[in-house]
């Protein structure tokens, strides 16, 4: 008999002994019966001895083995035992996240044929762009049916190639194809002195696990850089791992990386289907894809021989996963990285403070680009509006507006950055005073003027805008704030002739329309572009020469700690994207408190002297990364119940703190949006100088969960480092 240990995909941190007739291997996926219904668990190890806390008699027998060999390799196992050691997580809820869906589902494991493209008449004259972009990119190599739609590439411009005899389908063998024997590489740029010296480092260490901190100013050529330490990884038959943090990054990213190489790549994000993101996962745990190009969750993919990690934008706050198991997705690439004895880069013009820190002790080798790749990049000046007695439009003033004017009329663009999408943020009654709220958060509802709703942007909920006020029957309710909509209503009155672009959640919904409306930016066929955070990383727009920051005072007195290195990293960002040419570029920051200290360095000193200033004011106040953290997040429908288990165990917490009298735990208080998607939550700070020291809590918190799991009403989650401590 054989005792198999499995992890059961729910957020549970025991694993569960079943038993087995004959032997079943670590990673493989079994059916089982857990409590009155049958689910998909995975053997985490084996024993040929009974356990000792539980009779032989209750031992449930395994209903059935799914996979004939694991479908994860030693490294992604180690990877998912880190992670819930780590996170102090259940190791089935990081299961739940590691495996694709359709593997969830209990789809084989097993790679589909693999069908692609090929160019096979050469001389064939293209009818239109669509055509023409399709052939160029299969000029470089065969394409699969998702590298295709990862390309966003046109389905109708294929169908005609195929029609006319321009290109023809193959089967490529999922088995004996070598995906290194043709690899060439194009496109390759001369790389600057600092260039080539971070060049030269990352070489240096490709058989090794080292982490590199790539800094260098927007538009320094970062990329150029990744580009040529992959080539150098290809060429000794590895393969590469980039993430990067948005879905909308990734059809460019992996239209860059075709051009420049003829391996197979795949992507990995959430707008794929399941099959698209199993067949992603499977192609690089059997060595048929080169490179991948992925979001946070690629970060679990397995990979045949793994050459190099690159974590592009390693700052950006989307590399933490904020609900079930709270992982960075930056921080656990740099643990796979060593386990498959590889080089790690983050990359960033603006670092966030922890890798900076790292930097500093050593932990990582900080790499420097301290100009622009384009020698004859324009200067970027930054100008500062005080709005203390103006009259604003929209959010906009009349100053702004001039120089808006001014700009497109000499044939520029103008970016407008407003990181708050809808038409107004509030909709209020003018006779009783009533503001609409959502009945599932505390929070007061959106509207959108395109389709009349009234949207909740935490729970998502959306609702008809009413005609009459809904406390006390009068019609005169008025909308107060303004979004993303209201702004381009608003230019579009104001700058007639001008063609505007909205880049937000509401018109950016799918890979295609972002790629549709980068190219009419690149084309100048759009000449003012107004969005949120979407427009500030990554993307190239060299017509742009003003760049509008309006909403940016409630950064710089926000509760959060880490507000201000946000604001300085979102600033330093957006300005980036003027200047990238010849042309010259200028950013205007409306605010009411111009002689903000803060503000000041940001715009006067650069990030540099303002992440200088802030690491001394962390040290000073033992703030991370000087300090660590752990959050606890009670939560329940309950609000009683919330307060009093949040209580509870701070008390618990309290009477333990002799074995830890150097870790500090704050009362609980309430989170900053108390009650959201019908959840109320309390948190609880706990932090200490030393990791150590702070992890020595966790076991009175197990006691505390062990002895309530059934009170039921409440429920407590840890979220170890945390980046948002007020939600």
């Amino acid at each position: 008999m054989i005792y198999l240990q499995v992890a059961v995909p729910k957020t549970l941190f025991n694993l569960y002994t079943y038993k087995s007739d004959f032997p079943v291997p670590t990673g493989c996926r079994v059916n089982i019966s857990f409590g009155r219904t049958s689910i998909i668990g995975v053997v985490m190890g084996t024993s040929e001895s009974p356990p000792l806390d539980c009779p032989l008699e209750k031992l449930k027998p395994i209903s059935g083995v799914i996979d004939e060999k694991p479908y994860w390799n030693d490294q992604t196992l180690e990877l998912i035992k880190f992670i819930a050691r780590y996170q102090h997580a259940g190791i089935g809820a990081i299961i739940d996240l590691a495996q694709p869906v359709a593997l969830r589902k209990g789809a084989p494991a097993t790679p589909r044929p693999v069908t692609a493209y090929r160019l096979a008449d050469l001389s064939f004259t293209p009818a239109n762009k669509q055509q023409q972009d399709l052939i160029t990119a299969l000029r470089n190599q065969p394409l699969t049916p998702q590298e295709i739609r990862g390309l966003n590439l046109s389905q109708s411009a294929l169908t005609t190639l195929l029609r006319k005899g321009a290109a023809e389908r193959i089967d490529l063998s999922t088995a004996e194809r070598d995906i290194y024997a043709d690899l060439t590489f194009t496109g390759k740029l001369t790389l600057n002195p600092e260039q080539q010296k971070a060049l030269e480092a990352i070489r240096g260490s490709l058989d090794q696990f080292q982490v590199f901190l790539l800094e260098g100013v927007t538009g320094s050529g970062k990329t150029e850089v990744y580009m040529q330490a992959i080539e150098e990884v290809l060429r000794r038959r590895k393969q590469a791992l980039v993430m990067i943090p948005e879905i909308g990054l990734t059809p460019q990213n992996i239209a860059r990386f075709h051009h420049r190489f003829n391996v197979p790549m795949a992507a990995m994000h959430s707008a794929l289907t399941d099959r698209e993101r199993l067949d992603s996962y499977l192609g690089c745990r059997d060595g048929r894809i080169g490179i991948l190009i992925g979001t946070r969750s690629s970060v679990f993919t397995p990979f045949t021989d793994l050459g190099i990690i690159i974590v592009d934008e390693e700052h950006d706050p989307s590399y933490k996963q904020q609900d079930t198991c709270r992982y960075n997705a930056r921080d656990l690439a740099v643990y796979k990285g060593k386990l498959a004895g590889c080089p790690v880069i983050l990359g960033s013009a603006t670092p966030s403070l922890e890798s900076l820190q790292n930097a500093a002790s050593g932990r990582y080798r900080h790499l420097h680009l301290s100009s622009r790749a384009c020698v004859n990049a324009g200067a970027v000046e930054t100008e500062i509006i005080d709005l203390k007695g103006l009259e604003l439009n929209s959010g906009i003033c009349a100053h702004l507006l001039e120089e808006m004017k001014e700009e497109l009329s000499k044939g520029n663009q103008v970016l407008v950055f407003l990181n708050r999408r809808g038409y107004a943020s509030q909709v209020i009654c003018s006779s009783c005073g009533h503001v609409l709220q959502c009945c599932n958060c505390d929070s007061y509802l959106t509207f959108h003027k395109y389709n009349g709703t009234l949207n909740c942007h935490h729970c998502e909920a959306v609702t008809p805008m009413p005609q009459t006020c809904p406390a006390c029957g009068a019609q005169t309710l008025v909308i107060q704030g303004n979004g993303t909509e209201q702004v381009e209503e608003y230019l579009q009155q104001a700058l007639p002739g001008y063609p505007t672009i909205r880049f937000d959640r509401d018109t950016m919904n799918s890979p295609g329309k972002l790629r549709d409306a980068l190219e009419g930016v690149l084309n100048n066929h759009y000449r003012i572009l107004i969005g949120t955070q979407i427009l500030a990383k990554g993307h190239h727009f060299p017509n742009v020469t003003l760049i509008a920051l309006l909403n940016i005072d409630g950064a710089l007195f926000s509760n959060d700690f880490r507000a201000t290195e946000r604001l300085a990293q979102l600033y330093t960002q957006v300005a980036g994207r003027t200047g990238r040419e010849e042309k010259s570029g200028r950013v205007v920051l409306q605010t009411y408190a111009p002689a903000n200290i803060v503000l000041q360095t940001i715009v006067t000193d650069g990030y540099g002297i303002f992440a200088e200033n802030c690491m001394a004011e962390r040290r000073y106040l033992d703030l991370p990364p000087f300090s660590h953290q752990i959050l606890l997040r009670i939560e329940g429908t309950d609000r009683e119940r919330v307060h009093s288990s949040s209580h509870e165990i701070y008390q618990r917490l309290q009477k333990a703190r002799e074995s830890f009298p150097d870790v500090e735990i704050s009362p609980p208080y309430q989170a900053l949006m108390e009650k959201k998607q019908g959840k109320y939550h309390m948190l609880i700070m706990i932090q200490a100088l030393n990791r150590t020291s702070l992890r020595k809590v966790l076991p009175a918190i197990d006691s505390f969960l062990e002895d309530r799991k059934n009170s039921g009403g409440t429920s407590c989650y840890i979220d170890v480092d945390p980046t948002e401590i007020l939600q």
